[in-house]
Parts: C-alpha cells; structure tokens; sequence
C-alpha cells in the first residue's frame, strides 16, 4: 500500500479507506442484510485500523526499533498479505449463513449413545454462548466450541494443527482460543461451561479439548462488568484478527502437542 493515498483517520490514528478492503468488508460497509452483528461500525473501524496498520507496518516492532527499518518493507509485503487474509476470513465467517444451527445439532443427537449426555452438555454450551455474544463473535468460534461433538470421545484432546480431522479449521479456530487471552472473555466462557460440568483446555501446541469438572463446586459464576462488555468483546475480535494472520507464521512443533508419538 501506498501511504500518501491514505487519507482517514479514526481516533487519532491513520487507517485505509474502505474501498481498499478486502470485497467483503466493502459489502458490510454497504449494509448487506448477511450480517447482523450489533457493533458493525465499529468493527468497520477496527478492519480499516487493522487494514492499514499491518500493510504499513505501523506496529511496535518498527515505531521502537530504529536498527530493524531495513527490514519493514519485507514486513509490508509479507504481513500486508495475512492481513487481507484474515479479513477476508472474518468478514466471510461473520456472515448469518456461517453460523451453527443448533437447533439441528440438537436433533441429529441420539438418546441411546452412551456419551448423549455429555453432548447435549456441549449443545448447551455453545447454545448459551450464542445466547451471550450472539452475532458479535465470528462463526467459527462457536464450531470450535461444538468440535468435541465429532470426536470419538468428548474430552479427546487434539492438537488442531496435526490432526487430520481438525486442521482444516485450525487456523480459524486457534485463533478463537488464543483470542482468549483478553482474560474476561475466558472467565465468561469458562464460567458457562463449568456450569454444565466442563472446562476449556488449550496450548501452545495448538492442543484443544475438553476436562470434566472435579466436583460440583467447581462450577463458578462470572460476569463481566456491563460498562466495559463491548470493549473486551471488540479486544477478542481484533486479538482473534491477529492471531488468525499470524498463525503460518508461528513456529510449531509436536513436541508440545503431548502427543508426540502418535502423530509423528
């Protein structure tokens, strides 16, 4: 990108025009009916932000260290590109159409399997975590809350990048989990699944699964406070953007998957 054809500015800082993002963010702009988020200007905003501060390399790396300018124009181009990748993803994956319908997912569950119960659980969860976020979190971060529905074992633990069955989605759904560093929105998801008796594990590894609560008190309640709500869900969103185009470029090993053997 050009810097001098860039002529917005939001809160203070340079951001690119609509019109040089990603197709699909252009039609959110234009107020497709697909999308039904409740803070779309805002999330307008944080892609143009995102949008412009990777395609000019306006991070830390390079506001801070001055011996590293050489390298920022191999950033641009490199992390320009993930960038219009991740966009692309999130503006798709917000769509109305790429969201579970739990409805369905209830139904295909049969009574007679020995682990009914354990699924209707998760049915449960991703259906109250629906119910908190709704639309303002992307699809894909209600899947990876329903993955343990397709594993032979609920609480299976699987390394998303290396198992067959998970790593077309990884990228995606890692990005939901690693998002989850914005820590009030993990207490929030753990706090209403510990209520149906599970909690969320996940690694550096990239390993994703479920544990069983211990005891029954090992349920809690958290709410996050009313007046900071939206900002820790627009801090999940754009943490998620992030790590979404970061994710080929982290290193990775199997080593930390805990399972090292099976999956070589």
């Amino acid at each position: 990108m050009n810097n001098e054809h860039v002529h917005v500015h939001i809160v203070g800082e340079c951001a690119s025009r609509v019109e040089e993002l990603p197709k699909v963010w252009q039609d959110i702009a234009a107020g497709s009916p697909d999308y039904r988020m409740r803070l779309r200007d805002e999330y307008m905003h944080m892609a143009q932000l995102f949008h412009h501060k990777l395609h000019a390399g306006k991070v830390d790396l390079y506001d801070k260290r001055t011996d590293l300018v050489g390298y920022k124009q191999a950033f641009q181009g490199l992390f320009g590109t993930l960038a219009d990748e991740a966009l692309n993803f999130y503006g798709h994956d917000f769509r109305v159409q790429e969201y579970p319908d739990f409805a369905s997912i209830e139904s295909r569950l049969n009574q007679a399997d020995k682990d009914y119960e354990d699924k209707a659980r998760i049915v449960r969860i991703g259906k109250n975590l629906f119910k908190e976020f709704g639309y303002d979190l992307p699809a894909s971060f209600y899947h990876v809350h329903l993955a343990p529905l397709a594993r032979e074992e609920v609480c299976e633990i699987r390394p998303l990048r290396f198992s067959e069955d998970d790593k077309q989605n990884a990228r995606g759904w890692d990005a939901s989990l690693h998002a989850q560093k914005v820590f009030p929105m993990q207490l929030t998801i753990q706090s209403m699944s510990s209520q149906e008796g599970f909690f969320w594990e996940h690694g550096c590894g990239c390993n994703h699964g479920l544990s069983r609560v211990g005891k029954a008190d090992s349920a809690f309640s958290y709410k996050m406070r009313p007046e900071m709500r939206d900002t820790w869900i627009k801090d999940f969103v754009w943490t998620a953007w992030y790590e979404y185009a970061f994710f080929p470029f982290t290193p990775v090993t199997k080593y930390l998957t805990g399972n090292v053997v099976e999956f070589t």
